[in-house]
C-alpha cells in the first residue's frame, strides 16, 4: 500500500483572512521579519512552502490580497531580510516546484501594484 503524504499547511495564514487591510499589512510585517529570521535557508524553505500550499487554498480575490500584503511587506524589510528570503523561495522550488511557480506567476502580475516592487523585481532578475 502506498504511503500517504501528509502536507502541512499555514495556520496562521488561514487565520490572517479576514483581517482589514492594514492588520493584514502589520500581520505580514511580522511574519517576514519571523521567516527571515530562520537561521538556514533550508529551515526557511521548509517554513515558505506551508504558507504557499495555505495561499494556494484560498479563494482567488482572498490569495490576490494576502500575497499583494506579503509583497508590501518584503518591498519594505531591509535587504538582508529580503535576500535570506529569496534565498528560501529558491530552494522551496525544489520541495514543490509547481507550487513556487504559481505562488510567483501571481506575484508577478502584482509587481505594478505594489510600490516599489519592479526595483526589486529587476534586482532578483525577474526582469
Amino acid at each position: 500500500m502506498a504511503k500517504l503524504e501528509e502536507r502541512s499547511y499555514d495556520e496562521g495564514v488561514a487565520q490572517a483572512r479576514g483581517k482589514t487591510e492594514q492588520e493584514l499589512a502589520e500581520w505580514w510585517r511580522q511574519r517576514v521579519a519571523l521567516l527571515a529570521a530562520i537561521p538556514t535557508d533550508v529551515a526557511r524553505a521548509g517554513a515558505l512552502v506551508p504558507q504557499m500550499r495555505q495561499l494556494s487554498l484560498l479563494p482567488a480575490d482572498e490569495r490576490r490580497r494576502q500575497i499583494k500584503a506579503r509583497m508590501t511587506a518584503v518591498v519594505a524589510a531591509p535587504s538582508d531580510q529580503r535576500q535570506r528570503l529569496f534565498a528560501g523561495v529558491k530552494l522551496a522550488s525544489a520541495i514543490d516546484p509547481a507550487l513556487v511557480r504559481s505562488d510567483q506567476e501571481l506575484a508577478q502580475q502584482l509587481v505594478s501594484e505594489v510600490p516599489g516592487a519592479s526595483e526589486i523585481d529587476a534586482q532578483i532578475g525577474n526582469r
